[in-house]
């Protein structure tokens, strides 16, 4: 058996290259798998108080240049065989403030818990693809975020990011640093949330219900809705007609409801004795127009001189009888 030859080093910075092979279905169709470089090395901090990461140097292990799709699994996988890990801390999510772009400022601030050399990997990978991606964000806001993050789908980093591996002792952070060459496959133990054409398929299965499920729903919220209705019933005839506190009796009326034994209310057809009293509604409007109301008030003129002339014929009857007396 060979002997185990050390990882190889990165000439003048102290990073160790750390090779992993990538699943790659949907990159090409030519390769089952690609190759991928990791750099890490032990975390050197510069002790700022203002810092906004605190983690401790002697047990802490740097990395950069994480694929896209990185997740604390993928990082435990490859390094918790050398020993317990704490936690893992990202640099790199779009979501977070410290990946926000300012319009009026091109030179981002360097995170002084980084060396020297981790600000000079990490930090010029950065902005050299902010600057990349800036003509295509566009100026509406001041404020531009890198990537979105899709519901329902795991959140992917910004290319190049890099990532903290607290350990749980120093003498974890010693075996990683002192791991051998071999094949390493980036995968994770546990199942993660999909990403491509398997993403979108279950975003659209999950914004669907099954319809039996939706169908228990459905009665459960009913039955609960019929129960809080034949509760409030109860208490309403429980106080019907009943005296207050101070002794006055709230006289209520409750009209007849001709519903079915199953609650549902029938309708039937009109009798015919019953509609034959009913007089039809006038629709033509009175007096509407202009020419309506002249020819109203010549109507009338003409009936009071009609009646006029047959009172008046009236009179001279009377008169001729002897029989006129006007007192």
């Amino acid at each position: 058996m060979g002997e185990k030859l050390p990882l190889k080093e990165l000439s003048k910075t102290g990073f160790k290259i750390l090779e992993i092979n990538v699943d790659a279905p949907f990159i090409t169709g030519n390769l089952e798998s690609t190759f991928h470089y990791l750099f890490f090395k032990r975390h050197e901090s510069r002790g700022s108080k203002d810092s906004p990461t605190k983690v401790p140097p002697e047990r802490t292990l740097f990395i950069s240049n994480l694929p896209t799709d990185t997740t604390e699994e993928h990082v435990r996988y490859i390094f918790e065989e050398y020993g317990e890990i704490e936690g893992v801390i990202f640099h790199g999510i779009p979501d977070s403030e410290e990946f926000l772009i300012d319009e009026n400022n091109d030179i981002d601030k360097k995170d002084p818990e980084l060396s020297s050399s981790e600000n000079k990997i990490y930090q010029g990978k950065k902005l050299r693809k902010r600057r990349n991606l800036r003509p295509r964000i566009g100026t509406a806001d001041k404020y531009k975020l890198l990537t979105r993050e899709f519901y329902g789908s795991r959140t992917l980093l910004i290319p190049a990011s890099s990532a903290y591996v607290i350990f749980e002792s120093s003498e974890g952070l010693n075996n990683a640093l002192n791991m051998s060459q071999k094949m390493r496959l980036w995968k994770s133990r546990h199942s993660i949330l999909p990403l491509g054409l398997d993403k979108w398929i279950k975003e659209y299965k999950d914004l669907r219900c099954d319809p039996k499920e939706l169908q228990k729903e459905v009665d459960e919220y009913m039955r609960k809705f019929e129960e809080a209705e034949q509760k409030r019933r109860q208490e309403l005839e429980a106080k019907h007609n009943q005296p207050d506190e101070e002794g006055f009796i709230t006289v209520t009326r409750t009209g007849r409801r001709n519903v079915n034994t199953d609650g549902t209310i029938t309708v039937t057809a009109a009798k015919p004795e019953e509609v034959k009293d009913l007089k039809p509604k006038n629709k033509e409007l009175v007096d509407f127009y202009r020419f309506q109301t002249r020819e109203t008030k010549r109507n009338r003129l003409v009936d009071l001189r009609k009646k006029f002339e047959e009172d008046k014929q009236k009179i001279a009857k009377l008169k001729a009888n002897r029989r006129f007396r006007p007192y």
